[in-house]
């Protein structure tokens, strides 16, 4: 990994005092952080399955280890207030298309068997998965790779602000530039280019961004319908948010 570039693009946006580019090297730990300091305890199948509670410290670092991964792809992108230079959102993306030979596992469920061991952190990668099955968008499009917006995180004091909305169309974009073929020079790796960008939208907040962008939804699953520790996920989750939106967007 190049010492201080982990994107294959050099990817800029303005959002006023926020600019919005590829995540490097040198800011991928803050970006960890923030998945520490929102995503882990605001999110809700991260609610649902307690990662947010302050004793499940090995879940959240195994699934720090899933970002740290796919960061690699190089097409993950962070949000920067440009006078400070300090990190407040990050989108974690990662490529993925089918499995060539029917014995390979997908990366999640390969990471979910060999790299997660707390119930916690199994549940929530169990639920992605799942979820992400019911829809398998390589076969219903006929698709040969997709970027999927994986984790999507900004600072509490730094919500409200649109800078979601920036991270989730900046991703549209940067997909958009890959699957014209316009790779970065110092690529470190090759991948079929993504034809279309997906999510799990898990709250109302990022239907909302969904919604205003254009993405297609393709599944909508109540959280009713998945149990962690005795109870349901709608148990622990806010009710405003009472379901997951499978989503697609093609570029």
């Amino acid at each position: 990994m190049n010492n201080d570039k982990i994107g294959k693009l050099s990817f800029h946006a303005l959002l006023g005092e926020i600019e919005i580019r590829s995540l490097t090297e040198d800011k991928l730990e803050a970006a960890l952080d923030v998945l520490n300091n929102s995503f882990f305890l605001m999110e809700s199948v991260s609610i649902a399955t307690e990662i947010n509670l302050p004793q499940n410290v090995k879940a959240r670092k195994e699934l720090r280890e899933l970002c740290r991964l796919t960061a690699q792809d190089g097409v993950s992108l962070v949000a920067i207030e440009k006078c400070t230079d300090t990190l407040v959102g990050v989108s974690f993306n990662k490529i993925q298309f089918p499995s060539i030979d029917s014995e390979e596992e997908p990366f999640f469920l390969k990471f979910r068997n060999n790299s997660t061991h707390t119930p916690q952190a199994q549940a929530l990668m169990d639920f992605m998965i799942t979820v992400d099955s019911e829809q398998d968008v390589f076969k219903k499009f006929d698709l040969t790779s997709v970027c999927e917006l994986m984790f999507l995180a900004i600072l509490p004091t730094w919500q409200k602000r649109g800078i979601g909305r920036a991270l989730t169309a900046a991703t549209i974009e940067l997909t958009r530039h890959l699957s014209k073929g316009k790779e970065d020079k110092k690529s470190i790796a090759n991948f079929p280019k993504p034809q279309a960008v997906t999510a799990l939208f898990t709250s109302k907040y990022s239907q909302r961004i969904g919604q205003s962008l254009g993405f297609r939804v393709l599944n909508t699953v109540p959280y009713k319908k998945f149990h962690f520790n005795g109870k349901a996920f709608s148990d622990r989750i806010d009710s405003m948010h009472d379901c997951c939106q499978h989503v697609i967007y093609f570029v």
